[in-house]
């Protein structure tokens, strides 16, 4: 007996309703449910919309997420509300897929219900993404684990971030009576959940969707301001806690040619960008980067190199709650992800995505 749960907030009211129809047409699922966000306008639409969704046995419902945890209240109360509520059912698999995503099918059920038939516990999706899209997942995620559990599977996960993923009963119930993951309200849950799994005997299983995740990209990073600053907390977070269990089985597809249309995206505004930083640096923003070694009197080059020298610093310091320190690691990541776009990805897709997993490495390693 499958779930499957789509978080929303205000996604495009089209794209939603074609995801929830998928989903409930699919004979191997028996609900669907819709959670939305506490300030979300659009569940009286959603409502509305899943109401005309006929299926034989499979309803739809749509709810607001409690406040489950102690941070802001985001993307992690969604997710948490259904784990509660999907132990308590009792469900014999879940999944979680974002509800914005505009090319999903079946075949992201199939995938994941064929290797979770195979024995995974968790199957998570992964895909290919243009080459400044993820930038949180290339910067923030996957080195900070890779500093963090080096040596361990958590660096050679694709998609840390990835919100598409199915979860055995024993997942769900793991995850739903852990106190550490349910504090995590915000942003930072897929980090914390990806954590998590690791560390139960579940098995996990990366399954490759080769069309990619197609959904709306950003204008100016602004727009994910938040998730950067929450993330890099979760990451932070994990810090002396448990590390990955060595003997989880991990198994992921092969590489797939990316499809050339993913090549060319551009997953960003540059300029946009450049703009919301026009202001110099506030008195609090100067002292921590004198702090970090940097002079706030001259452009910031976060090369590498420089990122690879400051991270383990913010993993170590970052101090959510404090607005300078939040301004500070806003700009260093927005300027590390522009001296990025632009000396790697005009070398081409290929390189440019074969330079960010080196720096993967290379955190992993210890420079």
């Amino acid at each position: 007996m499958s779930l499957v749960v789509f978080p929303f907030k205000e996604e495009d009211l089209r794209v939603v309703a074609r995801n929830l129809g998928v989903a409930a047409h699919h004979p191997g699922v028996r609900e669907v449910w819709a959670v939305a966000a506490a300030e979300s306008a659009a569940m009286a639409q959603v409502s509305s919309v899943a109401a005309g969704i006929t299926t034989p046995a499979t309803p739809v419902r749509v709810f607001p997420q409690e406040r489950m945890g102690t941070l802001r209240s985001g993307k992690g109360d969604g997710m948490n509300t259904a784990l509660a509520l999907a132990a308590e059912r009792g469900f014999e698999r879940v999944h979680f897929y974002d509800a914005d995503i505009t090319n999903f099918d079946t075949g992201w059920i199939d995938g994941a219900e064929l290797h979770a038939d195979q024995g995974f516990g968790v199957v998570r999706h992964r895909f290919p993404r243009a080459a400044t899209d993820a930038m949180i997942t290339w910067m923030v995620t996957r080195p900070g684990l890779a500093l963090l559990f080096p040596g361990t599977v958590l660096p050679r996960l694709g998609q840390p971030l990835g919100g598409e993923l199915l979860l055995s009963a024993e997942a769900v119930r793991a995850l739903a009576a852990d106190p550490f993951v349910t504090r995590r309200s915000d942003w930072g849950i897929d980090t914390v959940i990806t954590h998590a799994t690791t560390t139960l005997d579940v098995g996990i299983y990366e399954h490759n969707i080769p069309d990619g995740k197609r959904h709306a990209l950003y204008g100016s990073l602004t727009e994910i301001r938040d998730m950067v600053l929450e993330c890099l907390d979760a990451v932070s977070s994990l810090a002396g806690r448990q590390a990955p269990n060595p003997e989880l089985r991990f198994e992921t597809d092969p590489p797939a040619e990316v499809p050339a249309d993913l090549k060319r995206t551009v997953g960003y505004d540059i300029d946009s960008t450049r703009a919301a930083l026009g202001s110099p640096p506030s008195p609090g923003e100067r002292r921590l980067l004198v702090g970090l070694g940097l002079d706030p009197d001259r452009p910031l080059e976060m090369s590498h190199t420089e990122w690879r020298r400051i991270l383990p610093v913010l993993v170590e310091r970052f101090d959510l709650a404090d607005q300078d320190w939040r301004d500070v690691v806003f700009r260093l990541w927005v300027e590390r992800v522009i001296h990025y776009t632009l000396n790697q990805v005009p070398a081409g897709y290929d390189a440019a995505i074969a330079y960010l997993e080196g720096t993967i490495e290379d955190f992993e390693s210890g420079g």
